[in-house]
């Protein structure tokens, strides 16, 4: 079990409520002021999920962190709590589900008044975000880091992981985007994969998860795109210039666009 930056984990601790468990979260270290049986759901995540992470994030996407894990879960009982400690720190993420900070090895989110399920996939997300700095070190362009962390985080329940079928965890993201197509306000998939961090999500209205999320899980289910999606995230991995990702599926931008909308709008458990 290894803690995250010794600065960022004492400042995360102090805004926990007393008393603080502290004790392993398969290989991270759980700080929590959990108590009850919100403390044994829980315990529950870190025998689960969390414990599976690392085999299923390699299995999955094709690509294995090439260092161990490392860090500390802050899980707050109570919301109110979560958003104290967030605002009184203007270095942390204005967020309300959660956050990580790689450079830091530190996931911080609220984990009471909220079911069980939406905690696990919250957590797994942010789960992700560290496995992407261990596995291809530079940062990822903001979908395709928000897509893989949302395809493993809707995947995620209590007990484990869901192999990734069809719509299944992701079909309130479906209705959605395709809502977004049929008024012409969602964008087309050449614009989610230019747009730059600080351009990501940034609209009053947005599609850019659900699109990011959904279009992985595309391509990890079509039969002629996954090994080459794998692929194409092994040679980023491994450090070297991949081609752009048109390039690395061998599909152009119009014929790959034309394949994704007619995977959304298919069969509800349809593969491709």
């Amino acid at each position: 079990m290894s803690a995250g930056e010794p600065a960022a984990v004492a400042a995360a601790r102090a805004a926990l409520g007393t008393p603080v468990v502290a004790e392993a979260c398969g290989p991270y270290q759980l700080l929590t002021d959990a108590a009850g049986p919100l403390l044994g759901g829980l315990r529950e995540l870190c025998a689960g999920p969390v414990t599976a992470f690392e085999s299923e994030y390699r299995h999955r996407f094709g690509v294995a962190p090439s260092e161990p894990p490392a860090g500390t879960l802050v899980l707050f009982a109570e919301r109110r709590r979560f958003q104290r400690y967030v605002a009184a720190d203007p270095r942390l993420p204005r967020v309300a589900a959660g956050f990580s900070l790689a450079l830091d090895g530190l996931v911080a989110l609220p984990a009471g008044e909220r079911p069980l399920a939406e905690v696990a996939g919250t957590l797994i997300h942010e789960l992700a975000h560290l496995a992407h700095r261990r596995t291809f070190g530079s940062p990822l362009e903001p979908w395709l880091s928000e897509g893989l962390a949302d395809e493993l985080g809707y995947s995620a329940g209590p007990d484990g992981f869901a192999s990734p079928a069809g719509f299944t965890g992701m079909e309130g993201l479906r209705t959605r985007l395709r809502g977004g197509y049929a008024t012409g306000r969602a964008g087309p998939l050449a614009r989610l994969v230019a747009l730059p961090r600080s351009s990501f999500d940034r609209d009053p209205v947005s599609w850019d998860y659900d699109q990011a999320a959904l279009f992985v899980r595309f391509l990890l289910l079509d039969p002629e795109l996954a090994p080459r999606f794998r692929a194409w995230l092994a040679a980023r991995a491994a450090g070297g210039t991949p081609p752009p990702l048109t390039a690395g599926l061998g599909l152009d931008e119009e014929a790959l666009e034309s394949r994704f909308r007619r995977w959304l709008d298919g069969p509800a458990r349809g593969g491709s």
